[in-house]
């Protein structure tokens, strides 16, 4: 390890964060140029988020500048790294930065793994190492980051090797010696009870009854009225042999003065596999494709859209290979969507999962901190698959995710969860709508009737009209088969009215309806983000860009890039090429539903005006360009174009837009009137022009003209 070779660069956190080559520190700058290095040491060969630099470094307040400011002290770091020729480096990773680096080199490791070799030692060998360990921490972790940067899991591993440390002089017999830093340690933690029993032991060892049980009153005082509860059963227990003079505690002994009990339940908590699954067959060849796990727990993310059939998915794939994993399964809804409830705490999923995990009631910590470091202490030996559906963030899930294991982790969530991607190397996998044929056989599974040939193309209408959405088509095929006497036929029917179809999704008895799977995705949303999907329900086309959508706002180019990206990273629109996005039919419906009920007629005619004058201005502006072959003026209310090719390639992209705009336009009646027939006397120019159009378009626009 670097620890051993002096002369060797070493990356140190556990005190001011610090490169040190031989016995000399490299100077580092201020407190921000320390503070990325410390988030690129604390996750090594993980990329990091450059959007979570920012936010850690300015509590969710950043300058303007900030992101320019983070670039130019990666800038700088990798600057100094390479003067010293520290053997590491740092790489742009989109969406941020990575730090190569042979992990022996960062201090936080080192002490991990001599806590790690400690375990099985003979009690003398163990100390040595875990003197080691301790003596690596030079103040307290990350001292001179004045609080920008917290990391309270290195404070969880120096308690873990303190406590592992006095266990094993306690073992040793060298009880009168860890009294005094026992007593100044409980000060500063009061509430460990591992430490709280340590304290008890060497002073009853060392001839101090009274003061023994004294300490068990105190911190039982305290814990009543601080916490509310009561010491566990094992202090209890040593407490009461303290107080019966059991000369059995004077016996040093290689067992911990307190360990939790755990029994040898194995958890199977999966629900019940779906019926009537259909296709996705590369998706479970995709997961399998994860197992086995590594040295550290392997996580999948599947994450997708309202009803597409996330969690259907997830649990079909669990029972498949849940004999891959013997010590068991556990499972838990996040509930991160769920409009009737509040996100489930990580802190009450760990109490689940201990106690399935045979932990008694009473042993289960009182932390968080405290029930994740003993569900990965369990996890470290057992091979278990665990289920995270409907994860709201990464942050939710952090805490549940094991260590060093062969379990695995599959979480599901309507966002991206890139974070969780950048921070823990987790495999994503983004669910689409269900391929042709699977989606006829969803239908024809849950309908109960297999199609014959005289019906089978009305059921790709209506698996067409569904979006081929998994949510709709359940609805649909479960409307089918409540209703003997309709036909596909009438469902299609029924559907092919836009402003009916969403209502026509909705089975109100089950509490099941595409419109309130869509709600909830929607109203999770940030005011701006909301605000924009109410404004796409204005927009006629099918092809959106950040141009068009400015012009619906009012508002910025570049902010409505970054409102489309977050929009796509919550499924309400896919990105399919640079700046292009789509959206779902349903979901376009439901935008547009919105725009109807929660805008003013004033604000959805101002955006409607917007974009036609946008339009508008960029088709005169093609106009321009196609006559002269040359450089003309861009209109300012317009997209960029600057050379006849430029035109060309717009009018090609926005060709279905600009007609769409055209006929929304055409069929309303107010002052935009002759906007209208302007855009459409263009349109028709460059229908002759640039290329043919089709005859129902070009008669709305012969019709416009004349």
């Amino acid at each position: 390890m670097a620890a051993e070779h002096p002369s060797a660069a070493r990356f140190c956190l556990l005190g001011p964060v610090q490169l040190v080559v031989g016995e000399r520190a490299v100077p580092l700058g201020g407190a921000g140029m320390r503070g990325v290095l410390a988030m690129l040491l604390l996750e090594p060969n993980q990329v990091v988020a450059l959007d979570r630099m920012v936010d850690v470094l300015w509590a969710h307040e950043p300058p303007p500048s900030a992101r320019t400011m983070v670039q130019g002290y990666v800038s700088r770091l990798r600057q100094r790294i390479a003067e010293v020729d520290a053997g590491a480096l740092i790489v742009t990773t989109p969406p941020g930065y990575r730090m190569v680096v042979d992990e022996s080199m960062i201090d936080v490791t080192v002490a991990r793994s001599l806590l790690a070799k400690a375990r099985e030692q003979p009690a003398a060998r163990r100390a040595e190492l875990l003197r080691a360990a301790n003596a690596l921490w030079r103040g307290p972790a990350l001292a001179d980051l004045g609080g920008r940067l917290t990391a309270p899991e290195l404070t969880e591993l120096r308690l873990a090797i303190l406590e592992a440390l006095y266990d094993a002089q306690l073992e040793l017999g060298r009880h009168r010696e860890v009294i005094g830093e026992l007593t100044q340690l409980i000060d500063a933690q009061p509430f460990r009870e591992r430490l709280v029993a340590q304290l008890m032991l060497a002073l009853y060892r060392a001839n101090r009854r009274a003061t023994a049980l004294d300490v068990y009153q105190r911190f039982a005082h305290r814990a009543a009225q601080e916490l509310g509860m009561d010491p566990g059963p094992q202090l209890r227990e040593l407490h009461a042999r303290v107080l019966r003079d059991d000369s059995g505690l004077l016996e040093p002994s290689p067992d911990p003065v307190i360990t939790p009990k755990v029994g040898v339940l194995v958890p199977a908590q999966l629900p019940r596999a779906p019926s009537g699954f259909a296709g996705r067959e590369d998706e479970l060849d995709w997961l399998s494709g994860l197992l086995p796990p590594g040295e550290t727990a392997a996580i999948g993310v599947l994450a997708g859209p309202a009803g597409v059939g996330k969690t259907a998915l997830a649990v079909l794939w669990a029972h498949r290979v849940a004999q891959a994993f013997p010590d068991g399964q556990l499972f838990a809804s996040m509930r991160g969507f769920d409009p009737q409830h509040a996100p489930v705490r990580a802190a009450d999923v760990l109490t689940q999962f201990l106690l399935a995990l045979g932990v008694g009631v009473d042993d289960v910590p009182f932390e968080l901190d405290d029930r994740a470091a003993l569900y990965r202490s369990i996890l470290a030996d057992r091979r278990v698959l665990v289920v995270l559906d409907d994860a709201r963030d990464a942050e939710q899930i952090h805490p549940l995710l094991p260590a060093a294991s062969s379990s695995f982790v599959l979480v599901t969530s309507r966002i991206r969860l890139d974070g969780l991607v950048a921070r823990t190397g987790a495999k994503l996998l983004s669910l689409g709508t269900l391929g042709v044929d699977a989606a006829e056989r969803l239908i024809e599974h849950m309908a109960g009737t297999p199609a014959h040939s005289k019906d089978r193309e009305q059921r790709r209408k209506l698996a067409r009209l569904c979006g081929h959405l998994p949510l709709a088509l359940r609805i649909a095929a479960a409307r089918l088969a409540g209703n003997p006497q309709w036909t596909v036929a009438d469902l299609v029917a029924e559907l092919a009215d836009e402003r009916s179809r969403l209502g026509a999704l909705d089975l109100a008895d089950a509490d099941t309806s595409v419109r309130a799977a869509l709600d909830v995705t929607y109203r999770s949303l940030r005011p701006e983000l909301a605000e924009t999907v109410r404004h796409l329900g204005l927009f006629p086309g099918t092809r959106i860009g950040p141009h068009p959508v400015a012009a619906l706002t009012g508002g910025d180019v570049d902010e409505c890039r970054r409102r489309l990206r977050a929009l796509a990273a919550s499924f309400v629109v896919t990105e399919t090429s640079r700046d292009v996005f789509l959206m779902h039919d349903l979901v376009r419906l439901h935008a547009f539903a919105l725009a109807e009920a929660e805008m003013s007629d004033v604000d959805r005619t101002l955006g409607q005006r917007r974009l036609l004058r946008y339009y508008l201005a960029g088709a005169r502006t093609a106009r321009a360009l196609l006559r002269t072959d040359g450089v003309v003026r861009t209109e300012t209310a317009g997209p960029p174009m600057a050379t006849a090719e430029d035109a060309v390639d717009w009018i090609d992209q926005e060709w279905a837009n600009l007609l769409a705009v055209v006929e929304t336009g055409a069929d309303s009646d107010n002052e935009t009137d002759e906007e209208v027939v302007a855009l459409a006397r263009l349109a028709a120019e460059f229908s002759e022009g640039t290329r043919a159009l089709g005859p129902a378009a070009l008669s709305r626009l012969v019709r416009l003209v004349v």
